[in-house]
């Protein structure tokens, strides 16, 4: 089954219209990668504590589309999508704002493919005689009063962790073997998959980052363009979201062809640095 599941997200983000901009001749995302978290993975309840206490269990996710006791075990499927090459290479070239092609992304590519990709992933398993729901498609949401910033019900970079994709950066990214610009996708499934081992087991939370892990790069820092990244104090989210999510964002996104409600998004520090699309690690040890 893991293999069928694998398939099938490979074939839908290859060949479904909506993953490709016409514009720009050019997939919005590359070949996923997709492994699989157990259910009951102590981590998620210690998620309650890491992230914040309203960050859901695969249990309390699955419960709230399925009632109270229907969740009898089960598997967290998570998938990695690879921004392309063109919308990398295009903002790598800018230092204070996003590219047109990223914010041609953030709303065509994040807003509705990655949604729509969701939606296949919990409609497949559903097709098959599973059980499945995508978390975000349901009860997501931000507590924005929180001290550091947004606090997430459901994240999908935690839940990617779970899985054993990646760890964390210095700037809050996510860096798997494809790198730092990416997106990710969870579903929750009562379909029982053999989980992924964590690498991480060994070399950390944020055992991927050459700066956290060694001590040397900082790239994404001078990257940010509103110094939202420092190596003492890690990701200012208040800052940068500010700036991701401000008007002149908004204005920006707009007058290139996308939403005013996505932004124009930024991801400086997720390109034109050594995690962009790979693991860095695996050349410095």
């Amino acid at each position: 089954m893991r293999e069928n599941i694998v398939a099938e997200m490979k074939t839908y983000v290859s060949e479904d219209k909506g993953n490709v901009c016409e514009e720009l001749q050019s997939p919005y995302y590359e070949e996923p990668i997709i492994q699989f978290a157990a259910g009951n993975d102590p981590l998620f309840e210690e998620y309650k504590r890491v992230v914040g206490p309203d960050h859901a269990t695969p249990q309390e996710a699955f419960e709230r589309s399925f009632g109270m006791g229907s969740f009898d075990g089960g598997t967290v499927i998570s998938v990695v999508l690879p921004i392309s090459e063109t919308i990398r290479k295009a903002n790598r070239a800018q230092k204070d704002r996003a590219s047109r092609e990223w914010a041609l992304l953030r709303t065509f590519g994040d807003e509705y493919f990655v949604q729509s990709a969701r939606r296949h992933l919990a409609g497949y398993l559903t097709g098959l005689g599973y059980r499945a729901v995508a978390p975000l498609d349901t009860d997501w949401y931000s507590i924005y009063g929180a001290t550091g910033g947004p606090i997430s019900n459901w994240s999908e970079r935690h839940i990617a962790y779970a899985a054993g994709l990646g760890t964390f950066s210095i700037n809050d990214g996510f860096i798997t073997e494809k790198g730092i610009a990416i997106r990710l996708l969870s579903v929750v499934t009562d379909l029982k998959v053999p989980p992924d081992a964590r690498a991480s087991s060994v070399t950390g939370h944020t055992g991927n980052c050459l700066l956290c892990s060694k001590g040397i790069c900082g790239v994404c820092i001078t990257r940010c363009p509103v110094q939202a990244i420092s190596k003492e104090g890690g990701h200012d989210k208040i800052a940068c979201m500010k700036f991701v999510y401000g008007q002149a964002s908004r204005d920006f996104a707009v007058l290139n062809g996308g939403e005013a409600k996505s932004g124009a998004g930024c991801g400086l520090c997720q390109t034109k640095v050594p995690c962009e699309s790979r693991n860095p690690m695996r050349t410095a040890r």
